[in-house]
C-alpha cells in the first residue's frame, strides 16, 4: 500500500468534492432566484434580489456546514455517538469483543498507526466504518452483526478495509462531506421552519391585520420555495456522496487484501452481506452513508445515489473466481507485517498486555516503561502507585525499545477513558518522570512524544495542521539536524549514514547548507520535528525515504535508531517508511 499516493489521491477528491459543492450551491441560487421572481412577480434580471438570494443561500450553506462541523470537532468519537455506538471496553471479557480488539490491536502495530477507539453499533446487520480527523483521534464502529456472524480472517477483512480508510486520508475527506452536505441540506430545514411559522400564526381577516396577513403571506411563499428548493441540495448531497464512495470503496477493498494477504476474508464478509444485509436502522445512518463497509441505506433508485457498489463487484475485483454461492478462496501467502505484529503481541508479557487494557494498570505501565533500571525515581509516585508501579517492573522483566513502544500503542484507548482531569495529572507525572535525573534520554523523548500527541488531540482538540511547507528546500537545515540525528544513532558510521541520507533526498540536497552531518541536541531535534508536521505530503514523503535510507545503509537497524525514527515518523502522521526492516 503506497500510503503517500493514497493520501494524495484523497487530497485530489476533496479538491472535486469543492467543486461539485460550488455547482450545488450555484444551482440552488439559480433556482431560488427564479423561484422568488416567479411568485413575488420581479424580474428575472433583478440584479440585486439576485444578490440578495445569494448572499442568503452562503450565509445559510456557511451556517449549517460550520455548526456540523463544530459537531464532529471531536472526530471519530463524536460520529460513533451519533451512530448509537457504545464504547468498547479494552479489558473487555466478551469472547467476540476481545476477538474484535485483538484483531484491531494486530491492524495497528502492523500499520504503525495508534491503536484507535472500537465502538459497537447494536445492529443485526454487517457493517462497520471508520471515522476521524486522523490517526489520533480515529475511531473504528462494527455492528454486533459483524462480530458474531463473521469469522476472524472475514473480520480481519473488515478491519483492514477501514484501517485503509484510516491510512489513505478518506476520514477526514468523510467527516468534511458531512459537514458541506448539511450545508446543502440547511436550507430545506430552514423552509420548513418557516412554512410551519407561517401555518401556525393566527391571521385574522379584519383590514388592521392587513399587514401582518401579508408578512404571513411572505413568509409562508419564502418558506415553500426555500423548502422546494432545498430538495435541489438534497438531490446534489446524495449525487455527491455516491460519487465520492463508490470508488473509494473498490481502492480500500484492494488495499485490504494487500495488508493482509487473505482475499478470502473481505471476500467472505462481502458474501455473507449479499446473503444477509448490511442495512442500518438508526435514523442517522443517511448522514454517515458514505462512510460504511457496505450499504447501510435501502436499495437507491436505479442506483442512481448508491453510496457502495454491488457487492457482486467488489467480489468480482478481489477474488473474480468466487460466485456467491460458493466456498471462499485460499490465502495468499503471508503479509511480513501483519505476521510480526502478530508475533510481537505474542512476545509480550501477559501481565503487560493485561495492564494495557484498564486504566489504572495502564498508568502504572508506563510509568514503569518509563523508570525500568531507575526505580528511585518513584519516589515522585503516591505509595499505592509506586507499589504498582515496582510490582509491574518486576513482572514484566526486560523489554525491549519495539516492544515498549508497542505497549504505548496498545495502551492509548484505555487511557482515552480517563476524565480530563486525570489526564493532566497522568500528563505532569509524566514530565516529571521523565525529567527526574535532571536530562531526558531518547527512549523518554519518544515515548512522551507519543502520548502527548495522541493523548492532547483527544482530550483537547483534534489536530488538523494546514500545510506550510510545498517545498523541501526551506526544511533543509530541519532535515540536516533530524538526518544527523539519526545517523549518530549509528556509532560506527555516523558519517556514512549521513551521506546516505543526503543522497537519498536527491535534487534538493544540491541546496543543503552543509557538507557535513551538524552536532544535534534535544531542542533543536523538537523544533526542526515540529516544523516538519507542516510540510506537504510530497515533502514528508522524500523525507521519510532520506530517513530510510540513513538507517538501513548497513542493513541494520538499533534500538536508538528505530525510536528516533518512530517518534519521527509519528509525529508527521505517517507510517515508518516499509524500507525499514527491524528484528
Amino acid at each position: 500500500m503506497d500510503f503517500f499516493e493514497k493520501q494524495e489521491l484523497a487530497r485530489r477528491r476533496t479538491k472535486w468534492l469543492v467543486v461539485y459543492f460550488l455547482l450545488a450551491v450555484l444551482g440552488i441560487i439559480a433556482a431560488l432566484h427564479f423561484g422568488f421572481c416567479a411568485i413575488f412577480g420581479q424580474a428575472y434580471d433583478d440584479w440585486g434580489l439576485l444578490g440578495v438570494t445569494a448572499a442568503g443561500v452562503v450565509i445559510s450553506v456557511g451556517i449549517g456546514s460550520l455548526v456540523k462541523i463544530v459537531q464532529l470537532a471531536k472526530g471519530g468519537k463524536a460520529v460513533a455517538e451519533m451512530l448509537g455506538g457504545s464504547p468498547v471496553d479494552p479489558a473487555t471479557i466478551d469472547p467476540s469483543e476481545r476477538r474484535l480488539c485483538n484483531v484491531v490491536e494486530e491492524m495497528s502495530l502492523a500499520s504503525g498507526a495508534p491503536v484507535p477507539s472500537v465502538y459497537i453499533l447494536e445492529e443485526d446487520s454487517i457493517n462497520a466504518f471508520a471515522a476521524g480527523w486522523g490517526t489520533t483521534d480515529a475511531a473504528i464502529g462494527v455492528t454486533r452483526g459483524c462480530i458474531e456472524n463473521l469469522t476472524r480472517d472475514e473480520l480481519q477483512g473488515v478491519v483492514a478495509h477501514e484501517f485503509s480508510h484510516i491510512l489513505n486520508g478518506d476520514m477526514r475527506l468523510n467527516i468534511r462531506l458531512m459537514g458541506l452536505l448539511n450545508g446543502i441540506l440547511f436550507l430545506a430545514v430552514l423552509g420548513g421552519v418557516l412554512v410551519r411559522i407561517a401555518a401556525s400564526s393566527p391571521r385574522s381577516r379584519s383590514s388592521d391585520n392587513k399587514n401582518s396577513g401579508s408578512i404571513v403571506a411572505l413568509l409562508l411563499g419564502a418558506g415553500a420555495v426555500l423548502y422546494l428548493v432545498g430538495w435541489i441540495g438534497v438531490f446534489f448531497s446524495k449525487l455527491i456522496q455516491a460519487a465520492v464512495s463508490r470508488q473509494r470503496e473498490f481502492l480500500a477493498d484492494a488495499s485490504a487484501v494487500q495488508f493482509t494477504r487473505s482475499p478470502h476474508g473481505i471476500a467472505g464478509a462481502l458474501v455473507k452481506i449479499g446473503n444477509l444485509t448490511s442495512r442500518l436502522r438508526h435514523p442517522r445512518a443517511q448522514e454517515a452513508s458514505h462512510m460504511f463497509f457496505g450499504n447501510g441505506l435501502a436499495e437507491s433508485w436505479f442506483n442512481l445515489f448508491a453510496t457502495h457498489p454491488p457487492i457482486k463487484e467488489r467480489i468480482a475485483q478481489i477474488a473474480p473466481d468466487l460466485e456467491l454461492s460458493e466456498s471462499t478462496p485460499p490465502p495468499l501467502p503471508g503479509n511480513a507485517s501483519l505476521d510480526a505484529a502478530a508475533s510481537m503481541l505474542s512476545s509480550l508479557p501477559e501481565v503487560s498486555i493485561e495492564a494495557s487494557h484498564s486504566i489504572q494498570s495502564g498508568c502504572a505501565l508506563v510509568y514503569g516503561l518509563l523508570m525500568a533500571g531507575a526505580e528511585q525515581a518513584t519516589q515522585s509516585l503516591d505509595p499505592a502507585m509506586r507499589g504498582e508501579v515496582l510490582d509491574m517492573i518486576d513482572r514484566c522483566g526486560p523489554l525491549s525499545s519495539v516492544q515498549k513502544l508497542a505497549l504505548v500503542d496498545l495502551s492509548i484507548p484505555a487511557l482515552r477513558g480517563m476524565s480530563r482531569e486525570d489526564y493532566q495529572t497522568f500528563r505532569t507525572t509524566v514530565k516529571k518522570l521523565v525529567e527526574a535525573d535532571g536530562q531526558i534520554h531518547l527512549f523518554e523523548y519518544t515515548l512522551q512524544k507519543l502520548l502527548v500527541r495522541h493523548l492532547d488531540a483527544f482530550f483537547e482538540k483534534p489536530g488538523r495542521g494546514r500545510v506550510q511547507f510545498k517545498s523541501l528546500v526551506p526544511l533543509l537545515p530541519d532535515a540536516g539536524i533530524l538526518l544527523s540525528a539519526l545517523a549518530n544513532a549509528d556509532a560506527d558510521g555516523h558519517e556514512a549514514a549521513f551521506q546516505a541520507g543526503l543522497a537519498a533526498l536527491g535534487k534538493s540536497a544540491a541546496a543543503f547548507p552543509m557538507s557535513r552531518a551538524p552536532s544535534v541536541n534535544l531542542v533543536d531535534f523538537d523544533k526542526a520535528l515540529d516544523r516538519f508536521e507542516g510540510a506537504a505530503l510530497p515533502v514528508k514523503k522524500q523525507f521519510l525515504a532520506a530517513c530510510g535510507a540513513v538507517v538501513m545503509h548497513d542493513g541494520v537497524v538499533n534500538d536508538t535508531q528505530f525510536e528516533l525514527l518512530r517518534a519521527m515518523a509519528d509525529t508527521i502522521d505517517c507510517p515508518i517508511p516499509p524500507s525499514v526492516k527491524t528484528e
